[in-house]
């Protein structure tokens, strides 16, 4: 059953996007840390249970900065602010299930080109289920580097005059014209079509040309990151995408659409919503992803978990009619932390045994403190997931142990 209620936030880098049955607001990101977004999710919770935060997807991909930075959010929110369980999912899943409101099932391609490198994501939604099949995150190109390029390419005082906020003016003039002048330059090469002119921006000392060439060269970059980012997630699905969307800050500039399409192999194609013989790309708007994890905090779309989760206990102690015994407990995937007999888990040195899928092993926890400890579990995509150690009390860090990392007992 679907609630209509709930709120979600996007976090984005100069703003936290936040999401409610009244709109999207951007936040403007005071500081960029944990208490930040418990700061904000706090605002934005409307009941239990009813909260989805949009992350960037290395935070869910198993990469262990990433990782951190998820569990201090998650401990912000959820143990510090006592949120209750908070949905989390990747940036991409969440464009993924906006498009999927009106492109109904079948296979996505989803691409986002944003403040600082290129994110690529293939998906499979059926029967109101999204499927994370896989996820590329390149740290090259992006608007930093795209908009530092074409102020390199200009005369330096021009550079200098260029408004921070060019790309406004750009994006509302990124119509037909400004495709048929970039394609025409890619097609030639010549210098006459190289030398015209694709935006004309209003400066401080009067108005500065942008040309194919400058445009051109200055997303070089960001292609490359393209084509490397779909060309690693096109794999998983051989049919090839029933659905190709791109977001991110960037979506507006038409080279992006026809990068995505090349390295997509469905040929050059326009930018904006247009749409190729026999297949669909669509451009979203900057509230995409706040807007797909409303859908998930309202029950509207699930995530699928990753394939291939196994079981994983760790043995304790407990005294029962006078004898020690030792029990074994499950940790859940769906839940926080496990709960220990007689509250948090003693942990007494810097190996803990655990059982994966009923094969014994070792989480190897160098220079761990002997004291009181929460443990629990943390999907990831793709598996197998994640082991996460924290104080039962205080504010120190958590260890982060992939599963696949454990030792063999």
């Amino acid at each position: 059953m679907t609630s209509r209620t709930g709120a979600a936030i996007d976090l984005g880098t100069r703003f936290l996007r936040v999401a409610t049955a009244r709109g999207v607001r951007p936040v403007p990101v005071r500081e960029g840390s944990a208490a930040e977004v418990a700061r904000v999710a706090t605002a934005a919770a409307d009941g239990p249970e009813s909260l989805c935060v949009a992350v960037p997807d290395d935070w869910i991909s198993g990469d262990r900065a990433g990782a951190g930075r998820l569990e201090d959010a998650r401990h912000a929110c959820e143990d510090v602010a006592r949120l209750g369980r908070v949905r989390w999912t990747g940036q991409l899943a969440a464009i993924c299930a906006y498009a999927s409101a009106t492109a109904g099932p079948g296979r996505y391609l989803v691409c986002d080109a944003g403040a600082s490198g290129v994110r690529a994501g293939a998906f499979t939604l059926a029967d109101g289920t999204i499927r994370i099949e896989a996820t590329r995150v390149e740290a090259d190109g992006g608007w930093a580097e795209f908009d530092a390029a074409v102020r390199a390419g200009l005369p330096a005082s021009q550079g200098e005059a260029l408004p921070a906020t060019w790309h406004r003016e750009a994006q509302a003039a990124s119509g037909e014209r400004a495709w048929a002048v970039l394609q025409e330059a890619l097609a030639t090469g010549d210098a006459d079509s190289l030398d015209a002119r694709v935006y004309r921006i209003a400066g401080a000392g009067g108005d500065i040309t942008l040309t194919a060439r400058i445009i051109i060269d200055a997303f070089a970059e960001t292609g490359r990151g393209i084509a490397a980012a779909i060309a690693s997630v096109s794999g998983a699905s051989r049919a090839g995408p029933g659905h190709v969307v791109i977001g991110g800050g960037m979506g507006w500039l038409p080279l992006v659409a026809r990068a995505v399409a090349l390295a997509a192999g469905l040929g050059a194609a326009p930018g904006g919503e247009e749409t190729m013989p026999g297949e669909n790309i669509v451009v979203v708007g900057p509230d995409a992803a706040a807007l797909g994890a409303l859908g998930v905090a309202r029950d509207e779309i699930r995530l699928a978990p990753p394939a291939g989760l196994h079981a994983v206990s760790v043995p304790v102690h407990r005294v029962l009619d006078g004898q020690l015994q030792e029990v074994s407990v499950t940790l859940p995937w769906s839940e926080p932390f496990a709960s220990f007999p007689g509250g948090a888990l003693t942990v007494d040195n810097e190996e803990l045994r655990v059982t994966v899928g009923g094969q014994p092993r070792v989480a190897l926890l160098a220079g761990l403190l002997p004291g009181l400890y929460e443990v629990g579990l943390r999907p990831t995509w793709p598996g197998p997931g994640l082991l996460v150690v924290r104080p039962a009390h205080g504010d120190g860090a958590p260890r982060i142990v992939a599963l696949a990392d454990l030792a063999a007992r």
